[in-house]
């Protein structure tokens, strides 16, 4: 059973982890997830700033 849209890139352009830009994921997503969100929960803020979206 194949599942549309299952390769498609998705995810925030602020927080996406880089392997997802490289159509590699694993693990190591999941930590980079674990990790912003330890940021933004810690100190209320973006942990990277941009002029644009």
């Amino acid at each position: 059973m194949e599942i549309s849209g299952a390769n498609k890139i998705v995810g925030t352009s602020y927080y996406v982890a880089p392997e997802i830009l490289n159509k590699n994921y694993d693990q190591r997503c999941d930590i980079w997830a674990l990790g912003i969100l330890l940021h933004i929960i810690t100190t209320a803020t973006a942990p990277f700033t941009g002029d644009t979206d």
